[in-house]
C-alpha cells in the first residue's frame, strides 16, 4: 500500500471536478510520477472512480462508498472548526477512541468509522452501527467557556443536526429534547456529549453522533422496527451520499457552534421550540431513579425543561429520558 495514497487522493479531491496532472502531484509531494501512478492505480483497484486522461491528468468523478482520509482531509480544509480527522474501517466506539486520542492531540478533531461494534448512546444504551449504513463519529471541541454554558450546548448541536437531516428528508425532522432527532416519531439520530474538565474549566467537549443514513427496514433489528428509521426511508428510498451529508453537517455544526460561543440560547430558542416534537402530548419522564408522566410547558432561557406532572407540580429538568 502506497504511503502517499491518502495525500494524493486529497490533492485530487481538492481540485475536483477539475483534473490535476501527475507531474503536479509529483512536484508537490517531491516523489516520482511512477509513485503517483502506482498509488492512483491502487485507488482504482479499490473501486474509486478516477479518470486518468493523457495531457490532462486525474479527476475524482464521484465520492466512494467507504470513508477515505484523503477525501475527508480535503473536506476539512474548508472548515475552520476542525482540521484533523482519524478514520477507521471498524472500531468499538468512536467516543472511546476520541477520549484516548484526546490525550495526545491539542487541536479539535474528528473520529469517524465505517462500523462500530460497541456504539452506545445516552444511558449506555447500545447503538447499532452496521458497516457502510450510517454516520458514526465523534467530534472533539475545545471551547474556552465556563461550566454554566454547557447546559445549552446540546440544544445548539441538535439544531445543526436536525437542519442537516431535513435537507435530505422529504418528511418533517424534529428534535426530542435534549438530543435525539426524529422523523415521524421514529428515531433517526442520537448523540452523546461528554465533558473533560479540570478545576479551572472545560478542557474539551466530546460529542458522539450516530445517524442512520442508508438503512433499509431489514437492516434494523426486529425489536426496533417500530421505533427506528433512516434518512433513506424518507429520501424517496434512495441512498444518500455520506460524504455530501457529512460535509453539510460539518458546515452546520460550525455555524451553530460559533453561535453557541457568541450568543445566548435565547437567540435560537424560537427555532428550537418550533423544531421540537414534545409539545401538547402526554410524556413519560425518567430522571435518575425518578419517573413520572406529564406535559411540557416551556423551555427556559438556560435550556431547562419545565414539565407539569400529573399532580400539577412543575418540575424543572436539566436532563431526562423522554418516552412518547
Amino acid at each position: 500500500m502506497s504511503k502517499y495514497r491518502e495525500t494524493i487522493l486529497k490533492l485530487i479531491t481538492d481540485v475536483a471536478p477539475n483534473y490535476i496532472s501527475g507531474e503536479t502531484i509529483a512536484q508537490q509531494l517531491n516523489i516520482s510520477r511512477m509513485t503517483v501512478k502506482k498509488a492512483i492505480d491502487q485507488l482504482k483497484e479499490e473501486g474509486l472512480s478516477i479518470d486518468s486522461v493523457h495531457n490532462k491528468g486525474h479527476r475524482l468523478n464521484t465520492y466512494p462508498l467507504n470513508w477515505y482520509k484523503g477525501i475527508l482531509d480535503s473536506m476539512l480544509s474548508h472548515n475552520t472548526l476542525v482540521k484533523t480527522c482519524f478514520v477507521y474501517d471498524r472500531l468499538d466506539s468512536t467516543q472511546l477512541v476520541a477520549k484516548k486520542t484526546l490525550i495526545n492531540t491539542e487541536e479539535p478533531f474528528l473520529v469517524i468509522s465505517d462500523e462500530q461494534t460497541a456504539g452506545t448512546g445516552r444511558f449506555k444504551r447500545p447503538w447499532q452501527s452496521p458497516k457502510g449504513k450510517g454516520l458514526w463519529m465523534s467530534i472533539v471541541l475545545k471551547p474556552d467557556i465556563p461550566f454554566s454554558m454547557l447546559t445549552t450546548f446540546n440544544l445548539f448541536m441538535s439544531l445543526a443536526i436536525c437542519e442537516t437531516i431535513q435537507t435530505f428528508s422529504n418528511d418533517l425532522v424534529q428534535i426530542k429534547w435534549p438530543n435525539d432527532i426524529y422523523i415521524k416519531d421514529k428515531k433517526v439520530c442520537g448523540f452523546l456529549t461528554e465533558m473533560i474538565a479540570n478545576a479551572d474549566g472545560v478542557e474539551a467537549v466530546i460529542c458522539g453522533i450516530g445517524i442512520n443514513i442508508n438503512h433499509g427496514l431489514e437492516d434494523f433489528d426486529s425489536s426496533i422496527h417500530d421505533t427506528a428509521t433512516s434518512i433513506k426511508l424518507h429520501h424517496q428510498n434512495e441512498k444518500v451520499n455520506r460524504y455530501q451529508f457529512l460535509d453539510q453537517l460539518l458546515k452546520n455544526i460550525e455555524q451553530r457552534y460559533n453561535q453557541f460561543l457568541t450568543q445566548p440560547f435565547t437567540a435560537i430558542k424560537k427555532d428550537y421550540i418550533e423544531s421540537s416534537n414534545i409539545w401538547n402530548r402526554r410524556l413519560r419522564f425518567t430522571e435518575g431513579a425518578r419517573q413520572f408522566w406529564g406535559y411540557v410547558i416551556e423551555i427556559d432561557d438556560q435550556g431547562f425543561l419545565h414539565v407539569e406532572d400529573e399532580h400539577g407540580t412543575v418540575q424543572r429538568l436539566m436532563s431526562a429520558d423522554i418516552e412518547f
